[in-house]
């Protein structure tokens, strides 16, 4: 009953079937819409009415977005036998994810002074250091537990939290907040579309079509705030030369998004999300202006897309939010010279 083949293979056999006909996440989603709704709607008003407004922009609602995406990495990644783990990546991208994460968390953490060996009042230090060993064991040991399959495991996923932590405290290093948030993004998504079945997103191989295609629209649309955040309006490239290689980047965008959801290989995905930036940036430098709250908006959309994704209603929310924020704000359109 407990052998290492039945269970792999009951496990195989449950997310077949789910991945068949219950793409999870979906449903989860639809079973939210009323409560989402109601934070579009009211956000703006809400937010006024207990002055949050001025708290509520992207550098914050990324900082957010960070932290939780990392603890969904450390408490959603399987921790139990799966297809191929023997030759599985997925260890190690995960760790660049805790890296990168706690880098940023890190930096932003910087003004949280930690307890000093002096003091006139020796009782309160220990008292402190005891508090912050404590908080310390609160992080690692699930960080460590995340993935225990070999023995070398806990090893790396604890060390990238640490190496993080100090590289954002000490080196004086600083990350733009925005871009964090979407490379991060990005990153749980090849992590879920190279072992679908370690993070309950599906089984390899028998992916539905709201499967691959959410995960596609979650790629574009970091495509799309990344070449916002990053780009600016140059107004180059002539007219009639832009036009010409518009249109030859949008037939190989979609052209790389059918190969994508016909073969679900992971350097696909990426190549189409790399050519969709590559559009993208290059509608944002030949345009002459852009709306300033623009960037914030279509980062709003990136977050609800991916929060419904992983199933985190909380990055949801604060994508959201910040949709409503910048349409009560007056922003015009929606991006549409991107595409």
């Amino acid at each position: 009953m407990f052998g290492e083949d039945i269970i792999v293979a009951s496990a195989t056999s449950a997310f077949n079937n789910a991945a068949l006909v219950a793409p999870a996440f979906l449903w989860n989603a639809v079973l939210c819409v009323p409560l989402f709704v109601i934070i579009y709607v009211l956000a703006r008003s809400f937010a006024n009415k207990i002055d949050f407004v001025r708290y509520l922009n992207g550098r914050r609602v990324a900082f957010w977005t960070v932290v939780l995406s990392a603890a969904w990495v450390v408490l959603m990644g399987g921790n139990y036998s799966v297809l191929r783990d023997g030759v599985s990546l997925v260890p190690w991208l995960t760790a660049a994810i805790l890296f990168v994460a706690f880098i940023f968390i890190g930096i932003n953490t910087r003004d949280v002074s930690l307890p000093v060996w002096y003091g006139a009042n020796k009782a309160g230090i220990w008292r402190r250091w005891g508090t912050n060993i404590l908080c310390a064991l609160l992080i690692l040991v699930p960080v460590g537990l995340s993935d225990t399959l070999n023995w070398w495991g806990p090893i790396l996923q604890v060390g990238a939290v640490i190496a993080g932590i100090c590289v954002g405290r000490y080196t004086g290093r600083q990350m733009r907040d925005v871009p964090c948030a979407l490379g991060i993004m990005f990153m749980i998504t090849i992590a879920i579309l190279m072992q679908p079945e370690l993070f309950r997103f599906g089984q390899l191989g028998n992916l539905t079509p709201a499967h691959l295609l959410w995960a596609l629209g979650v790629g574009i649309a970091v495509a799309g705030a990344g070449a916002l955040e990053l780009v600016r309006p140059r107004g180059k490239i002539h007219h009639s030369a832009f036009i010409k290689i518009k249109w030859l980047m949008r037939v190989i965008v979609v052209l790389c998004a059918i190969l994508f959801l016909l073969t679900e290989a992971v350097p696909v995905f990426v190549a189409t999300v790399a050519m969709a930036f590559l559009m993208f940036a290059m509608s944002v430098w030949h345009a002459i202006d852009v709306d300033n709250g623009l960037q914030t908006k279509i980062f709003g959309c990136t977050l609800v897309m991916f929060g419904v994704m992983v199933g985190m209603p909380a990055v949801t929310a604060l994508g959201l939010a910040l949709v409503g924020v910048s349409v009560a704000d007056g922003v015009n359109g929606w991006g549409r010279f991107l595409l």
